[in-house]
C-alpha cells in the first residue's frame, strides 16, 4: 500500500514522513486553502527531502499557467487537482485527481493516474464506492484513528491512503506522535 501525505506546511512533518517511507508528499499552493504554503517555504523544505516524490496540490481556481509555472520552478512531475478543474486534460503531469463520492455515484470520473477520495466513515460500506476503489489506483482519506484504520484498510484494500497534515501549533510542535501511531499500526 502506498502512503501519500498532503498539505505539508513545516519541516518537522516533511522530515518525519520522508524518514517513515512515505511515497508522496504534497504541498498545497492554493492560497484559498487554509493549509497552503508559500512557494519559498515549500522550496526550502523540499531541499531537505531525498526519498518521496513531491506533489504540488492546486485548487480549481488556479490557472493552467500558474500551475505549470510553479511546477517548473520546483521541478514537479506530479500534481493533485480537483476533478472540476477546467484545464484538467490540458495539464501534462502525472495526476492525482481529487474526487468526491457524489461524482463516483454519478459515474462521472475522468481517467487519471491516481484518484484521491475523501470519504465519510458512513460511506465505506457503499458497494459502488468499494468497486471504484477496487478498479482504480485510489488513495483514500477519511477520519483515520488508531481504532479504525486497520479495519478501513482491510475492508477497502485501497491502492493507498492519504493523510493531510495539520499546521504546527508553534514551531517544532506538530502532530508527529499521532501520525507515528497510525503508521505503526499499518506497518510503516
Amino acid at each position: 500500500m502506498q502512503l501519500k501525505i498532503a498539505s505539508i506546511t513545516n519541516l518537522t512533518d516533511a522530515r518525519f514522513f520522508s524518514a517513515a517511507g512515505a511515497h508522496y508528499v504534497g504541498f498545497c499552493f492554493d492560497v484559498l486553502d487554509e493549509n497552503n504554503i508559500s512557494f519559498p517555504k515549500a522550496n526550502e523544505i523540499i531541499q531537505w527531502l531525498h526519498v518521496p516524490v513531491v506533489v504540488g496540490e492546486f485548487g480549481v481556481h488556479q490557472s493552467k499557467e500558474e500551475i505549470e509555472y510553479l511546477a517548473q520552478q520546483l521541478s514537479l512531475n506530479e500534481i493533485q487537482i480537483p476533478i472540476q478543474h477546467t484545464d484538467l486534460s490540458d495539464l501534462n503531469f502525472e495526476k492525482f485527481i481529487t474526487v468526491d463520492v457524489d461524482t463516483i455515484l454519478k459515474n462521472q470520473p475522468v481517467s487519471s493516474d491516481y484518484y484521491v477520495l475523501k470519504l465519510n466513515l458512513n460511506e465505506i460500506e457503499n458497494p459502488i464506492i468499494q468497486q471504484f476503489i477496487a478498479s482504480n489506483k485510489v488513495f483514500i482519506e477519511t477520519a483515520f484513528t488508531n481504532e479504525n484504520i486497520t479495519s478501513i484498510i482491510d475492508k477497502l484494500a485501497p491502492y493507498g491512503i492519504q493523510i493531510t497534515c495539520q499546521k504546527e501549533e508553534k514551531t517544532g510542535f506538530s502532530m508527529v506522535d499521532k501520525y507515528a501511531d497510525l503508521l505503526e499500526i499499518i506497518g510503516f
